[in-house]
């Protein structure tokens, strides 16, 4: 989930508590908790020990039943340091983010060796 980028870090709690229920569930290869203080302190840590640090949109956002999918920046001035995407899911009583499952970079190629079914993968045209 792109936080912004909030310069005063009293206001991230203001931002997250507008944007996020109070037991937002937060996954990604890096940290899994639950919780808006957990997110909190770890948008603070983010923003204390990376402050040149920041994040944008990076594709549209798409959305189907309380589920939105988009990818993301991390760059420091003119340099891209990480990509990611986001899958969210809404809560339905508040319309706000009730949990993020995000991913790092590209989706990983299928190579020979691969654990996925041949008969899962496209197949070459044989005529």
């Amino acid at each position: 989930m792109c936080l912004g980028q909030p310069s005063d870090l009293n206001a991230v709690r203001a931002h997250l508590e507008s944007a996020v229920i109070d037991d937002v569930d937060w996954n990604d290869p890096r940290d899994s908790f639950v919780g808006i203080d957990e997110l909190e302190q770890a948008v603070r840590r983010l923003r204390t020990t990376k402050p040149e640090y920041a994040f944008s949109i990076a594709s549209e956002i798409d959305h189907h039943h309380g589920r939105l999918r988009y990818r993301w920046d991390m760059f420091r001035g003119d340099r891209t340091l990480m990509e990611g995407l986001d899958i969210v899911t809404l809560d339905p009583s508040s319309g706000r983010v009730g949990r993020v499952d995000g991913f790092l970079g590209h989706p990983t190629p299928i190579v020979d060796g691969s654990d996925i079914p041949l008969g899962l993968r496209r197949q070459p045209n044989s005529s």
